[in-house]
């Protein structure tokens, strides 16, 4: 038998009796068997790495991997804690893996009853509620969620929450005051999204040439920018570049 076949199950072995040893999900054993090279492999970097060093990179990597191979792992996760414990902190941890995976509406229905107890005005709740409403494209709602949360808490800041009352005004029509929202953005948002939404509208209002000077800003600044800036705002970059003509 080949060296490297032996030492691949030696590892295979050793995985799976980690995996056993340590009460972890029995579906890993199946990986490391059926994916002997990239499920060793993952195996090691999200679940034996984080034991040996507690690196904030070495998390985010695991996080990612654990995504990629379950993707329902975390919501079921948050949904045990919240069977054990139904506390605000467990409902809008829960709530927000909805958001996620694409569950708006079960989000909203988790988030009613946190807005209980004094919590009615939580910026960070009224948030999360205004997310899981836009998603369901309640936009109306939305925009009365937004604008309770900036009248109760008004030295709150949201990056997110801002760009989303920009849009959800440009769903609603309001042309005039979804502009005015965008024009500050572009100036603040730590990203290419709100300039290219801005451009965007713009464009669409027929103001061609101040959206092609914000869609050069977004290529300039770019090309001015870390290669992974570059690669994070690939997306919105590549509208840019398409409505420079």
């Amino acid at each position: 038998m080949p060296i490297l076949l032996i030492l691949t199950v030696l590892v295979q072995i050793a995985f799976a009796v980690h995996v056993i040893k340590t009460g972890r999900e029995y579906f890993w054993i199946y990986i490391i068997i059926i994916l002997p090279g990239i499920g060793c492999a993952i195996y090691f970097i999200t679940q034996v790495l984080p034991d040996m060093g507690k690196s904030h990179h070495v998390r985010k990597a695991s996080s990612t991997l654990l995504k990629a191979v379950d993707p329902q792992r975390e919501l079921r996760r948050r949904r045990d804690e919240l069977a054990l414990s139904d506390t605000m902190e467990n409902r809008l941890k829960l709530a927000e893996e909805c958001l996620e995976a694409g569950m708006s509406q079960d989000a909203l229905d988790l988030l009613k009853a946190c807005l209980r107890g004094g919590n009615e005005t939580d910026p960070h709740i009224l948030l999360i509620i205004a997310q899981a409403q836009f998603d369901t494209d309640q936009f109306d709602k939305t925009k009365k969620t937004l604008e309770l949360l900036i009248a109760e808490n008004p030295n709150f800041k949201s990056h997110e929450g801002h760009l989303m009352f920009a849009r959800v005004l440009e769903e609603l029509g309001e042309t005039e005051a979804a502009l005015t929202e965008y024009s500050v953005l572009a100036r603040s948002y730590p990203g290419e999204e709100a300039r290219v939404r801005y451009g965007l509208l713009l464009h669409k209002n027929k103001q061609l040439e101040k959206a092609k000077e914000i869609f050069n800003e977004c290529v300039l600044r770019a090309k001015q920018s870390p290669k992974y800036y570059q690669k994070k705002e690939k997306q919105w970059l590549k509208i840019a570049e398409q409505h420079i003509g």
